[in-house]
């Protein structure tokens, strides 16, 4: 008899030598354990996009996969500086994707049309990520392992499903991943509902509250933008992804729907509820880690302002110092009214008219800064990034989204009560001045502690579920019972309107019957009777 305790073992057995054999076998199984707990997966990731502010949410999830003790290759543009043991880096040329973008090139009036013109920025931008991939030494490296060799491979789908053809040919379960919401055709490759009454397309930029005209404008913006993938992105992918490995492969629209799990870079906190099966997993906040000491200039000014301090960032891609002179002066005396210190991202050297509150700086940590007690609003362009930082600081939100899906993260926050918005062509010192002193009030800061303690209160941290569902689509071999059966149905079946057809038919059927009846009626009728009529008449 063997009676295990935390800290101690009873052997009640007289013979010593049979003492020692059981005592061997429990080592000899206790080592077992830890080499079967230890099997470490080969894990392949591919992040064509060559977006800084996508791959700050992967990287943390690939990095965390390598510490886990998985054997982890990466392709992607960027390097680890410090990789951990079992992280690769594969390495795809320079993009052409500019670093920064010029502020003034927003302040043309684009409208309801904006969302279709970034549809087809993307649409050349995925076909270019596509063609320098599928032809780069980076994938060249990874195909010459042998199909089966990697046990999942973890891919961003964003605008360039053409990477499904690797997995393909690797043969591996595949997980997504999306930086941003999902995109309208992101829904019916994961059996996922997509209600257009008070789910926002990631272009629209609307919160779940929308007014009729709101409502018409997204169903539009849906169904068109998901026909426009359909016509242009999906030949466009086939093509290149044939080019590369022959004509015998499926198109990318069949594809994506082997697609075993996608891990998306939300909450429902900020992004609002959605009725998502258990294929799509939000993860949000994985790249959000504890705050770092200040640098003792930014923690003295912090530290010592009485009023409390504002924090303005527009992030890395997008410039202050590109802003239109007039918006940038009209910010600028908004500051100087302001009893706030206030800290701005602004990448030159001097800023013209600077009041004595207003500090810049060309590089801030921006998520330490936020997570400083005294900091009091946060002004911003709405980068996902940013905001959730924000958000899971509990820090009041005045957002000028620009572009991409700024305006969702700023309209669904809004929506909270913990932010407002601000358009770009209305910057100005009093629309400026206004914002930011009417988010200063005591009930933006108790609205934004709410939503912060959703967000942060889960029973896994992020990272930790990221991870977990990754090991399970590997042991699982792509977590099948997960799937919905609505991946595979055509979009008639899916629907319903084969059913809506028969039931119009059967309540259509007794209508029918009877016009038929009233006309047989009236041609069964004498006709002498009518002339009788009209003789007595």
């Amino acid at each position: 008899m063997i009676i295990f305790w935390p800290f101690r073992i009873s052997f009640p057995v007289r013979d010593k030598r049979r003492n020692m054999c059981v005592w061997k076998g429990f080592c000899l199984l206790a080592l077992l354990s830890l080499v079967v707990c230890g099997d470490s997966l080969r894990i392949l990731g591919l992040f064509p996009h060559p977006a800084m502010s996508h791959f700050k949410f992967f990287h943390p999830i690939m990095r965390g996969l390598a510490e886990a003790g998985h054997s982890v290759d990466v392709i992607s543009p960027f390097a680890d500086k410090e990789p951990p043991k079992g992280y690769k880096d594969y390495l795809l040329p320079p993009s052409t994707l500019t670093d920064t973008i010029n502020l003034e090139d927003f302040e043309r009036p684009y409208h309801y049309l904006f969302h279709y013109i970034e549809f087809f920025v993307l649409y050349k931008m995925g076909k270019e990520d596509c063609n320098t991939t599928l032809h780069s030494q980076a994938l060249s490296a990874i195909l010459k392992h042998p199909p089966g060799y990697y046990d999942v491979i973890l891919l961003e789908q964003f605008n360039n499903d053409c990477v499904m053809s690797v997995a393909h040919v690797l043969q591996a379960p595949v997980i997504g991943m999306s930086s941003c919401a999902l995109m309208p055709w992101h829904y019916e490759r994961f059996g996922a509902p997509l209600i257009p009454s008070y789910v926002s397309a990631l272009f629209q930029g609307q919160s779940q509250e929308m007014s009729f005209a709101g409502r018409l404008g997204n169903w539009i913006t849906v169904h068109s933008l998901n026909l426009l993938y359909k016509i242009f992105t999906v030949p466009a992918a086939n093509a290149l992804i044939r080019q590369r490995f022959g004509p015998g492969l499926p198109s990318t629209e069949d594809m994506v729907r082997n697609t075993s799990l996608m891990l998306v870079n939300q909450h429902f906190s900020l992004s609002g509820p959605k009725p998502l099966p258990p294929n799509i997993i939000e993860v949000g906040g994985v790249h959000i880690s504890p705050p770092k000491p200040l640098p003792s200039d930014l923690q003295q000014i912090l530290d010592n302002a009485p009023k409390g301090v504002i924090l303005i960032s527009w992030g890395s891609q997008l410039k202050a110092s590109s802003l239109p002179a007039a918006r940038r002066d009209g910010i600028v005396r908004a500051i100087g009214k302001l009893e706030q210190q206030v800290i701005w991202k602004y990448e030159n050297d001097t800023l013209p008219n600077k009041p004595e509150n207003l500090h810049i700086r060309k590089w801030l940590p921006q998520r330490d800064i936020l997570a400083h007690p005294n900091l009091r609003v946060f002004m911003s362009h709405g980068g996902l990034m940013g905001t959730t930082e924000a958000v899971a600081s509990g820090v009041p939100i005045v957002g000028v989204p620009i572009y991409g899906d700024q305006s969702l993260n700023i309209a669904s926050l809004v929506q909270r009560g913990m932010a407002l918005q601000l358009d770009l062509r209305k910057l100005d010192e009093n629309t400026v001045f206004e914002a930011l002193a009417k988010a200063l009030h005591p009930s933006f800061k108790t609205r934004a502690q709410e939503v912060a303690s959703a967000y942060n209160n889960r029973i896994q941290n992020p990272l930790e579920t990221a991870i977990w569902w990754v090991e399970h689509v590997a042991e699982t071999k792509g977590a099948p019972l997960t799937q919905p059966s609505a991946v595979h149905l055509s979009r008639f079946v899916y629907h319903s309107l084969d059913v809506y057809f028969v039931v119009f038919l059967v309540l259509l059927l007794p209508v029918i019957t009877f016009l038929g009846l009233i006309r047989l009626c009236r041609r069964g009728k004498p006709k002498g009777d009518s002339k009788l009529k009209r003789k007595r008449n």
